[in-house]
């Protein structure tokens, strides 16, 4: 397993140089007009920060450099880094305290710049994706490699190349399916604190096991072990949000330093959709992606399992100790989260779907849940196959037809959403081809993947409207 995971560790790292070279030669200007300038453009934000504009233009991409890296949250994190949640003026002083701490103080002991803490992130990234595939996909290491190359380039992985905290979240939560799976609590127990000192938005997490233990508790009908199952599961997470909130207390002397932000920034009343929007067309392509090929699937899946006994009961079993059990245990933990994050969000956004593939997409469930799905959706039989992938096409294309938000379908701007569609369904039925026949699929999927994260970080570094 250590040889399998260190040669997949090296293909992401392999896969971080051709980005770079993608990058850098979009850097210049006969290449970019010649090429990607042909069919997209670019993003520059014009204008002080109460009077901007954002406006497309035809240009070549800016370069990588520290300051670059310091837009939106990872420069509240940089404050964070810095000023730790002291109530001087300046610094997002007034937001700081809706930040948890764990990743602040990475940085801070790195004791590295903003692109120094995005490569750290990188590596952590695909060393994460690296571990989840060798302790959840029990295949050779061919067909690893072919599955780790798509899923450390699919489109909503530009999340993972900025200073923010999903690297942090999805390496903590390896270690827990590490503890799960080798029945190690201490592992899942200290893991399970760090990950709550990531972000308060963790309290899903928690809800998701509290939920699928609750579905065991109809199979095993007993209360008190219902009631054990999620104290062991509650504490750890109760300590990390202590320690989180001590940390804020120890520099404002208030233990609702958090919930002050909250309350200052966040719109959390309960209100119906009355249009869908969202910040971006780019972002609107990868959210509709989330809704209806993750969110709506995880719903349909949930729910149906509730009216076939059989199906019940083999997927919230709790007395075997086998490893398709852990399997649908982590996968079904999965779906509860989907579920949550896209309820929370019908109620709280107003329409907006900002930034919602990247609470779906860039979370660790996200590959969590598509490893263990590779594995099953080879059992299926071909019609359930194919309905699996043709239903969610339809209530897309449905979905998009009679929503007017952004633009035409067939511009640059869309390509995220194709190709997350492609690299998904190439990632299901991938072991019905030859291996020449994946190799060369593959490749084209990850370059052309790599093109479009390139694309959005460029976006990104000009301070584009495009994700938090």
């Amino acid at each position: 397993m250590k040889n399998s995971t260190f040669k997949l560790f090296l293909l992401g790292i392999v896969s971080l140089l051709v980005f770079l070279l993608i990058f850098s030669l979009l850097q210049n200007e006969l290449f970019y007009k010649a090429t990607l300038g042909k069919i997209s453009q670019n993003y520059e934000r014009v204008g002080s920060w109460n009077d901007f504009q954002i406006r497309m233009v035809s240009k070549p991409y800016v370069e990588i450099t520290s300051e670059n890296f310091e837009q939106w949250d990872a420069d509240i994190y940089r404050c964070i880094k810095e000023r730790m949640y002291s109530t001087d003026e300046g610094c997002y002083h007034k937001v700081r305290g809706a930040f948890f701490p764990l990743f602040p103080l990475v940085w801070k002991i790195s004791c590295v710049n903003s692109l120094g803490i995005s490569i750290i992130n990188y590596l952590i990234f695909i060393l994460s994706i690296s571990l989840l595939i060798s302790y959840l996909l029990p295949r050779k290491d061919f067909e690893k490699m072919i599955i780790f190359a798509v899923l450390i380039t699919f489109p909503s992985t530009v999340i993972y190349y900025i200073p923010y905290t999903e690297a942090l979240f999805l390496l903590t939560t390896s270690l827990i399916v590490i503890g799960i799976i080798k029945q190690k609590y201490w592992v899942y127990f200290i893991a399970t604190i760090l990950l709550a000192m990531v972000r308060p938005a963790t309290i899903f997490v928690l809800f998701s096991f509290l939920a699928v233990d609750f579905m065991r508790l109809f199979v095993h009908k007993s209360f008190l072990l219902f009631l054990l199952e999620a104290a062991k599961k509650t504490i750890p997470f109760g300590i990390g949000y202590f320690l989180s909130i001590g940390i804020q207390y120890l520099y404002t002397s208030s233990w609702t330093t958090l919930f002050d932000a909250q309350a200052f920034w966040l719109q959390s009343d309960l209100t119906s959709v009355d249009k869908i929007t969202d910040w971006s067309g780019q972002g609107f392509g990868l959210s509709s992606f989330a809704i209806f090929f993750i969110c709506i699937p995880a719903l349909i899946y949930v729910v149906y399992t509730l009216f076939n006994k059989n199906l019940f009961l083999s997927v919230y079993k709790t007395t075997s100790k086998q490893e398709n059990n852990y399997s649908l245990y982590l996968f079904s933990i999965s779906l509860f989260y989907f579920i949550g994050i896209f309820v929370f969000i019908l109620l709280t956004s107003k329409g907006n779907f900002h930034s919602f593939f990247r609470f779906i997409m860039a979370s660790p469930f996200f590959y969590i849940a598509a490893i263990i799905a590779i594995r099953y959706f080879e059992k299926l039989k071909a019609k359930f196959l194919l309905s699996s992938i043709i239903i969610p096409m339809i209530m897309l294309g449905v979905f998009l037809y009679l929503v007017d938000f952004g633009g035409s379908r067939f511009d640059f701007k869309f390509v995220g959403l194709y190709l997350s569609i492609v690299s998904l369904v190439f990632l299901l039925l991938q072991t019905k081809l030859n291996k020449q026949t994946q190799t060369i699929i593959a490749s084209c999927i990850v370059l052309f993947n790599l093109v479009w994260t390139s694309y959005l970080l460029n976006i990104f570094f000009c301070n584009g409207w495009i994700f938090t």
